[in-house]
C-alpha cells in the first residue's frame, strides 16, 4: 500500500472516529440544529468549509484549467456577496425561527404562507439539495479515481458507501466539529500547494506569458451576460440554501449567526484566490486531460510523494464538509415532512433520522452516476437555489403578499428554468429570476388577490 493510500486512511478513519465519539448520546436536536449551541468560531469556519465545497475548488480549477480566469473570478466575488447578504438577514431568520419553531426553509414556507407553499419548497428544496450532492459527488469520484486509478462510475460506487455512512452518523453537530477540523486542514494544504506552484512555474509573470490564448478573459466563461448576472444576482442564492437557514438556527444567539458570515469572507477570499492561481498553473502544466481531474492531478505532479496524501485529504475535507451540511439539510426536511411535530424530540427517532440521511445521500450520488459534469451541475442548482431568493425576501419584510404570488414565484421560474436549460446553458438565470420576480410584484395585482397573511398572523398551524 502506498503512502498515498495510508494517509487517506488515516484520514477517514480519524474522521470517523470523531464522528463516532461525539455522536454517541446524540438528540435529534443536536443531530439537526446541534442544539441551537454553536459557538461564534464553529459557526464562521464551518460556514467557510461548507461555502468552500467541490463547487468552489475542484469545479473552479476545472473551468480555470479549460477557459481562464472568469469563473474563477466572479464565482468568489458572488461567494463574498452571498456572505454579505446572508449577514444582513441572519438576525431576521433567527428570530423567525425562535419565534415559529422553524427548522428549515420548508418550515419558514409553512408558517409564512400555508401547507401548499411548505410543500412545494420540500419538493423543490430536497431536489435542490440532491442535485447540490451530486456536485460534491462528481468531485470525491474524480479524487478516487486519480488516487486508485479505477473507473470513474466504480470510483463513485466505492466512494459513495465511504461518504454516505460517515456524514449519515453526525448530523449537524458533527459537521460543525468536523468542518472545524477540515478547515484547518484546506488551510494548510492548499498553502503548502501554492507555494510549491508559484516555484514550478517561475512566478506570476512567466505564468501569465505562458497562458492559452484567451484565459485572461474576464468574460470567456458565460459572456458578459454572464458575469454582470453573476455578480448582481448570485449573491443570493445562499437565501435559498437550507445548509446556512440550519447554520443560523443552531447558533447560540442572532448575533453569532449575523457575525459568522462576516468573518467568514477573508477567510473565502484568501482560498478562492488560491484556487485561482493552482487553476492557471494546471492549464500550462497538465496538457490534454480531463477538467474535473485538474486540480488531482496537479497536486500529484507538483507536491512530494509524501505530501501527495495529505493534499488528497484536504480535497475530501472540502467535499466532505459540504456532503455533511447538504445530506442534514435535507434529511431534516424530509423527517419534519414525515414525522409529526412532537415525535421530533423523541431520542428514539434518531435511527429514522440517520437511515433518512443515508438513503437521500445514495440519490446525490446516483444523480452524479447519471449526470457526471460538474460544471452543468453547479449552474443548474445556482440558479435553482436563486429562484428561492425573492419570495424569501418577500416573506421575511413584506406584510403583503399572497400565498399564490409566492407559490407561482417558485414554480413557474423552476419550470422555465428545467425547460430552458438545454437552450440557455449558462445564460439560463436571465429568464428564471427576473420571471420569479415579476410574478411576486405582479400577480397579486393582476389577479386582485387579497389573501394576504401578515407576519403577525404566522405560525397558524393548518
Amino acid at each position: 500500500m502506498n503512502l498515498t493510500l495510508i494517509v487517506i486512511i488515516v484520514y477517514l478513519a480519524v474522521i470517523f472516529a470523531v464522528a463516532w465519539y461525539f455522536s454517541r448520546k446524540e438528540s435529534l436536536g443536536g443531530y439537526f440544529l446541534n442544539n441551537k449551541k454553536t459557538s461564534l468560531w464553529l459557526l464562521t469556519l464551518s460556514n467557510v468549509a461548507t461555502v468552500v465545497g467541490a463547487g468552489a475548488t475542484v469545479a473552479v480549477v476545472a473551468e480555470v484549467y479549460d477557459t481562464g480566469i472568469s469563473y474563477g473570478i466572479i464565482l468568489p466575488v458572488s461567494f463574498v456577496i452571498g456572505m454579505i447578504v446572508m449577514g444582513l438577514i441572519a438576525k431576521t431568520i433567527r428570530k423567525f425561527g425562535e419565534e415559529h419553531e422553524t427548522y428549515t426553509i420548508a418550515d419558514f414556507f409553512h408558517k409564512r404562507f400555508g401547507m401548499k407553499n411548505k410543500i412545494l419548497a420540500e419538493i423543490i428544496q430536497v431536489s435542490l439539495l440532491v442535485i447540490w450532492i451530486g456536485v460534491q459527488a462528481i468531485a470525491i469520484a474524480s479524487l478516487a479515481s486519480v488516487l486508485t486509478g479505477t473507473d470513474y462510475k466504480v470510483a463513485l460506487f466505492l466512494t459513495a458507501a465511504i461518504t454516505i455512512l460517515y456524514t449519515s452518523i453526525g448530523g449537524l453537530k458533527i459537521d460543525i466539529i468536523t468542518d472545524f477540523i477540515q478547515f484547518w486542514i484546506i488551510i494548510a494544504v492548499f498553502a503548502i500547494m501554492a507555494f510549491l506552484a508559484y516555484n514550478q512555474v517561475g512566478g506570476v509573470n512567466s505564468l501569465l506569458t505562458r497562458l492559452p490564448s484567451g484565459h485572461l478573459y474576464i468574460f470567456n466563461f458565460g459572456g458578459v451576460v454572464w458575469a454582470i448576472g453573476a455578480i448582481l444576482l448570485s449573491g443570493f442564492i445562499y437565501m435559498g440554501n437550507a445548509s446556512h437557514w440550519q447554520r443560523i438556527l443552531s447558533a447560540k444567539n442572532k448575533d453569532i449567526a449575523r457575525k459568522s458570515f462576516f468573518l467568514s469572507i477573508p477567510f473565502i477570499l484568501v482560498i478562492a484566490l488560491i484556487t485561482l492561481f493552482l487553476g492557471l498553473v494546471s492549464a500550462i502544466s497538465l496538457p490534454s486531460i480531463d477538467k474535473n481531474q485538474a486540480i488531482f492531478s496537479l497536486m500529484v505532479g507538483i507536491l512530494p510523494a509524501g505530501l501527495v496524501g495529505l493534499g488528497f485529504a484536504a480535497i475530501l475535507a472540502v467535499i466532505m464538509s459540504s456532503i455533511d451540511s447538504l445530506l442534514v439539510g435535507g434529511s431534516t426536511i424530509i423527517y419534519r415532512a414525515l414525522f409529526r411535530k412532537h415525535q421530533f424530540k423523541h431520542k428514539k427517532e434518531i435511527l429514522y433520522a440517520r437511515l433518512i440521511t443515508a438513503l437521500f445521500g445514495v440519490s446525490g450520488f446516483f444523480l452524479a452516476f447519471m449526470v457526471p459534469n460538474i460544471i452543468t451541475l453547479s449552474l443548474v442548482v445556482s440558479y435553482l437555489a436563486l429562484i428561492f431568493a425573492p419570495p424569501i425576501f418577500a416573506g421575511l419584510y413584506s406584510k403583503k403578499i399572497s400565498s399564490d404570488a409566492t407559490f407561482y414565484s417558485i414554480l413557474i421560474p423552476t419550470i422555465a428554468l428545467f425547460s430552458l436549460y438545454p437552450i440557455l446553458a449558462a445564460n439560463t438565470f436571465i429568464v428564471s429570476t427576473p420571471l420569479g420576480i415579476f410574478i411576486l410584484l405582479f400577480y397579486d395585482k393582476i389577479f386582485k388577490k387579497k389573501d394576504f397573511t401578515p407576519l403577525e398572523m404566522v405560525g397558524i398551524e393548518e
